[in-house]
């Protein structure tokens, strides 16, 4: 009967040890080092701990149990990485890092970019003047102007003149008595010293200033 009795107080505390752990209904607590643990409490053994799991570097799963709670301000709770795995990972044969192979490919040397020849910039050929600058005669009451022509002066035949006299058109021709002479009649009085511009085809062949020695105040 005494025997009896003992094994049925063995079973029992057996039973109660086992039946009496009850898991936090938080859940689990898991740590950025990887640590990962479910709280509970026994009370068979009034006892907290936590069932933990932990991956070592090879891959191997540790499951370790550990005394009293797991919570952020728990010591494995802030452990490195480094610390765990000596903790839980000891004897354990750490993964020799492969080394990437060295590249034995020459490297390209660039290629020397071509010079390109500087393009020399050929000027146009200015057009000859027209004018030699020079007024031989004029007629203030009419607003006429003779000026003298460069000598072998070009032909203006189909040539479009413009002559600007003090910043105006004026009507210009070769003299018909004098091919010699350029005559001009301004819109404006004859006045000195004046602006001369010409221009055959759009191209300027003279600019000067006109100084009035060949036209008399009194003509």
């Amino acid at each position: 009967m005494g025997r009896k009795i003992k094994l049925f107080l063995a079973f029992s505390a057996l039973l109660l040890t086992t039946m009496c752990k009850w898991y936090d209904a938080g859940g689990l607590v898991t740590s950025t080092n990887g640590l990962s643990c479910q709280n509970y409490t026994n009370y068979g053994s009034f006892e907290e701990a936590a069932e933990c799991s932990y991956i070592c570097p090879d891959g191997t799963l540790k499951q370790p149990v550990i005394s009293g709670k797991f919570s952020a301000s728990s010591p494995l709770y802030s452990a490195s990485k480094a610390d765990l795995d000596a903790r839980f990972c000891a004897g354990i044969p750490q993964p020799t890092p492969t080394e990437l192979p060295t590249s034995t490919s020459p490297t390209p040397t660039p290629s020397p970019t071509a010079q390109a020849s500087p393009t020399v910039a050929i000027s146009p050929t200015p057009p000859p003047p027209l004018l030699t600058g020079q007024v031989t005669s004029c007629d203030r009451s009419m607003n006429l102007i003779n000026f003298r022509m460069v000598d072998s002066a070009p032909d203006l035949t189909d040539k479009a003149l413009t002559i600007l006299i003090s910043e105006e058109a004026s009507t210009c021709a070769v003299n018909p008595n004098n091919t010699s002479l350029l005559t001009c009649r301004t819109l404006a009085p004859l006045t000195f010293p004046m602006t001369v511009v010409v221009q055959v085809d759009g191209a300027v062949v003279n600019d000067f200033t006109a100084d009035g020695l060949g036209c008399p105040t009194n003509n």
